[in-house]
């Protein structure tokens, strides 16, 4: 008869959800993961359903499941769960590519919207950006997104000018280009819509770059670009910039024109030509007394009036003023008289008086002579230098060395009034440079008011900028720095713009006024600062001069003084100097007095440190230990010293310690190998009462002692390894226990065999040969032998086999079933009740119950003497059958 059997279902199929859910989360049995799709699907309970989701993390289940599940639960983990494989932020998430395919066909915003914002990859959240329509978003992807591609595609998509202004505002100091263009996106939205302000601040800022454009010259790409520009807000631009941006572009085209400009070069040229003969008349005119005729004066006054004539042809502002004066020069010429000749003097002196005369005149001639032969050395010397002048004033033009220009024209002005008419040698050199000096000047000295003129500009608009103070003061600064370097680059007085340098001055005072609270809150912070660095320095002194100075409060006073020498610009400019001094000063007796005491500090972790050493000589290790556990306590009270002796200390101490601890570990270490190859014999023991254990037969009990033997002598302290053993022990047990077991029931086995052989014969399953075959075949029968013989004696002699007493076959069923210990059928349990009773009242009359296997044996000899179970009982002989083999189980 086969013994019961105890099946235990996989983990992820039990009844318990919990167990279910731990199971399907994290087993590994290959049925397990066949089934996860059916559990994710059709699982009742929500936890598992979401476990066996997150374990398969399939797309097309995720995203199934997102909206068919019938619990909200699952239909809101498996949207988060969609979003992490789609974004690419989960594990198990498919490849880019298929990625951007399923997004595709994606229509849920928010999905889309945390693609755009948490992808990894730029393409994919560039994607997901071009579906979105949330404006608030977009500007948030076109500031924050880490791939500039994604910010720029997220500008592109924005055109409101609030969210243009706030991501100006949110990029200033993080994203240069974001920050340009949308500024620059911003501007033109406020130029397309009319706004006056942002309509003049682009043509002043296309007027700026043209003007410098001229200033630099060779910008005919930049030109053509300005001017693309300026079309667009031609008829919108203020007046002022219409003709400003007029006047430079005309500039611009003539500097491009070859033939205008040597034209206006040869009118220069004939203007300085008159101007010089216009200059030499007017001398000539105030010397007239000198003997210079009137009618040569008229002569050179004709010659000029037909230069003078071809070039008042083009009137403009420069001719009219010449014009006057030449005009002046002849009405001057024409009022003079003519003047009597002399008569000669000298040939004619015949007397004493006229002698002393002719003398002087003589004396005076001489002189005349030597004066005019050095003013003549004079002159030829000034030529020179008017000749270096004009070589000079024309290289650094040709160069683009403005400045220079002005200094080398100066001199050359300078050098023509010094020699009166320029030598014929040098005028035409001259003419060409003062032409080309003159248009060079021209063009300068526009621009250069147009630049002052911005400055001015600049500086209305300076206190509502919202600078700080510093950055205000320091804009001031350089406006005024530029200012003057036009002013010498020009190399004029400032008389020449005097009004507008007045106005400029107006305005750097009312621009720097808004800081002046400013600058006297500093000011007293200043004067706050100086004080505490003062008290800062006096606390030192006087911590220095302590007896006894306390070295931690020295140090902290010392990087103080280091943190004030370094922070001198929150004091008084004017005390920086002597405080710096003084600070110095004060260091320098902190760092004297830390001196000494690091040298005490430095002697007593000597002789730490000679104490240290002196350990390797102790024999007790654990003494040793504990001296070096009070050396370490000592050398923490002996304080800090200097950082670099410290640390050289320190090793040796450290080394002599880690010698003594060292030493010690070596003793642990064998004490570990110790107790190592007593845990290996101890896990050998355990290992061989174990095999002896998991044998079949009984082991010698020499051996048995013996292991325990020596297990008691390894006295092991392991936990793990005293279980073991105690297993082992109680598995040798149980083998004992088994085979006494198997031996008891053995008659019962065979009488059961016997049992069994005997029902076929008397069911005519086989023939008497068979049984005699089979019976040969089994063991001696020993347990009613006699009773079981004479049933198949009777079988074999041909007899008809009469069926027992139901009634009493039943009874003995029920006899069986409580030695089993087994509740009988519900229409039994009044019988067994009754046999019960019966027995309790045997007891009670002094009649002893025999054993339980005694009583078993007596039950089987009774069972076989009642005879055969009718056919219609086969019921009662399979409860026969279970009831013997639980009693068996029982009683083994």
């Amino acid at each position: 008869m086969s013994l019961a059997r105890f099946f235990t279902k996989p983990r992820w199929q039990s009844k318990d959800e919990s167990v279910r859910r731990a199971a399907v989360a994290a087993d590994k049995e290959p049925e397990l993961i066949e089934a996860l799709p059916r559990l994710a699907r059709e699982d009742t309970d929500a936890g598992v359903r979401i476990a066996a989701m997150k374990r398969l993390a399939d797309p097309g289940l995720t995203q199934a499941m997102a909206s068919d599940d019938r619990d909200e639960g699952v239909r809101v983990a498996a949207r988060n769960l969609w979003a992490e494989l789609l974004s690419g932020t989960h594990a198990e998430a498919p490849s880019l590519a298929d990625r951007l395919r399923l997004l595709r066909a994606q229509d849920d915003p928010r999905l889309i919207e945390q693609i755009a914002t948490s992808a990894p990859e730029a393409q994919l959240r560039l994607a997901a950006l071009q579906r979105i329509d949330r404006q608030a978003l977009i500007l948030d992807r076109a500031t924050a997104d880490a791939d500039p591609e994604v910010r720029l595609a997220a500008l592109g998509r924005i055109d409101d000018e609030g969210q243009l202004a706030r991501i100006v505002e949110r990029t200033r100091k993080t994203d240069k280009t974001i920050n340009r263009l949308a500024a620059e996106r911003l501007e033109n939205l406020r130029v397309d819509r009319g706004d006056v302000e942002a309509i003049a601040q682009r043509a002043r800022l296309l007027c700026e770059r043209l003007e410098r454009v001229l200033r630099e010259g060779d910008g005919s790409d930049e030109a053509a670009d300005i001017a693309t520009a300026w079309a667009g807000i031609a008829d919108k631009a203020p007046p002022a910039f219409v003709a400003r941006y007029r006047n430079a572009r005309e500039l611009f085209e003539l500097s491009r024109n070859p033939e205008a400009v040597a034209r206006l070069r040869r009118r220069a040229e004939d203007r300085v030509r008159i101007e010089e003969q216009i200059g030499a008349l007017e001398r000539l005119l105030t010397d007239h007394q000198g003997g210079q005729q009137r009618d040569e004066l008229m002569q050179r006054y004709d010659e000029l009036a037909e230069l003078h004539a071809a070039y008042a042809e083009d009137v403009d502002d420069s001719s009219a003023g010449l014009s006057v004066r030449f005009a002046r020069l002849g009405a001057q010429i024409a009022a003079l008289e003519p003047l009597p000749r002399d008569e000669p003097t000298i040939a004619s002196a015949t007397n004493a008086e006229d002698s002393d005369r002719l003398a002087a005149e003589a004396e005076r001639t001489a002189r005349a002579k030597a004066a005019k032969a050095a003013r003549q050395q004079q002159i030829e010397a000034l030529t020179d230098e008017l000749q270096a002048a004009i070589e000079a004033t024309a290289s650094a033009m040709q160069t683009g060395k403005t400045a220079e220009a002005h200094i080398h024209h100066a001199s050359i002005g300078r050098l023509r009034r010094q020699i009166g008419s320029v030598p014929a040698s040098l005028r035409e050199r001259l003419a060409d440079v003062e032409s080309e000096y003159a248009k060079i000047a021209e063009w300068q000295r526009w621009s250069d008011n147009a630049r002052r003129r911005q400055l001015c500009d600049e500086l209305e608009l300076l206190p509502q900028a919202g600078l700080h103070p510093d950055a205000l003061a320091t804009r001031v600064r350089e406006i005024q720095a530029e200012w003057t370097h036009l002013d010498q680059i020009e190399a004029r007085s400032v008389h020449a713009t005097e009004g507008m340098a007045r106005h400029f001055r107006a305005l750097c005072r009312k621009a720097i006024e808004p800081a002046k609270p400013y600058f006297e809150k500093r000011d007293e912070l200043r004067k706050q600062g100086t004080k505490e660095t003062s008290e800062l320095i006096s606390a030192a002194r006087t911590a220095a001069a302590a007896e006894e100075p306390d070295l931690r409060a020295l140090s902290t006073l010392r990087r103080q003084l280091a943190d004030a020498l370094r922070s001198l610009d929150r004091v008084d400019p004017r005390e920086r100097k002597n405080l710096a001094a003084e600070i110095k000063a004060a260091l320098a007796l902190v760092d004297e007095r830390v001196s000494a005491q690091n040298t005490e500090v430095e002697t007593a972790k000597n002789a730490l440190i000679e104490r240290a050493s002196a350990l390797g000589e102790v024999a007790d290790t654990r003494t040793a230990i504990s001296q070096a556990r009070d050396l370490q306590k000592l050398w923490q009270k002996a304080g800090n010293g200097k950082r670099s002796r410290d640390q050289a200390q320190w090793k040796t101490f450290r080394a002599a310690v880690d010698a003594v601890f060292g030493r010690a570990d070596n003793e642990r270490a064998e004490r570990s190998a110790q107790e190592r190859k007593a845990l290996e014999t101890a896990a050998g023991l355990c290992a061989e009462l174990e095999t002896l254990a998991a044998g079949d037969a009984p082991p010698e009990r020499a051996a048995v002692q013996r292991i325990e033997s020596a297990w008691r002598e390894l006295s092991t302290a392991d936990a793990a390894l005293r279980q073991r053993f105690q297993s082992a022990q109680a598995k040798l047990a149980e083998l004992g226990r088994r085979i006494e077991k198997q031996r008891h029931r053995a008659q019962f086995d065979i009488w059961l065999s016997h049992y069994e052989l005997c029902r076929q014969l008397e069911r005519s399953a086989i023939d008497g040969d068979g049984y005699r075959a089979a019976e040969s075949g089994l063991p001696t029968l020993t347990l009613a032998a006699d009773e079981l013989r004479a049933r198949v004696e009777q079988v074999l002699e041909g007899h008809e086999a009469e069926f027992g007493d139901r009634e009493l076959l039943r009874d003995c069923v029920l006899e069986i079933e409580q030695l089993a210990g087994l509740e009988p059928p519900a229409e039994d349990r009044q019988r067994r009740m009754d046999l019960q009773l019966e027995k309790l009242s045997a007891r009670m009359r002094g009649v002893h119950a025999p054993a339980p296997d005694v009583a078993l044996q007596n039950l089987l000899g009774e069972w076989l003497q009642l005879g055969p179970i009718a056919t219609g009982d086969a019921a009662l002989e399979t409860r026969f059958k279970r009831a013997l083999d639980a009693a068996l189980e029982t009683l083994g």
